[in-house]
């Protein structure tokens, strides 16, 4: 498949969309997978944290992160932030 990574700016923020031509995620995953421990994987291989841990990072900055799918065709992610100079802790 093709990963295609693209950034731009998005009314004052930055926007980094992640594409893949993959298998993609079936509809009644969507609305898990950012939780914790939540593995579709029958092989011992993860355990499931990677999309919760990002989803904890990017809301720690402020940001906003989604998925668009569709089962054959691939997967979307888009990851948007402000700027750094516009973090308030």
């Amino acid at each position: 498949g093709t990963l295609t990574l693209r950034c731009r700016a998005n009314r004052g923020n930055v926007c980094l969309e992640v594409e893949d031509t993959g298998v993609g995620i079936p509809e009644e995953n969507l609305g898990r997978i950012f939780e914790a421990f939540f593995t579709t994987k029958k092989e011992v291989s993860g355990v499931g944290l990677g999309l919760a841990v990002s989803y904890g990072i990017v809301q720690a900055h402020q940001g906003t992160i989604a998925v668009r799918s569709t089962p054959g065709h691939g997967t979307l992610f888009t990851v948007e932030l402000p700027p750094a100079g516009d973090l308030h802790a």
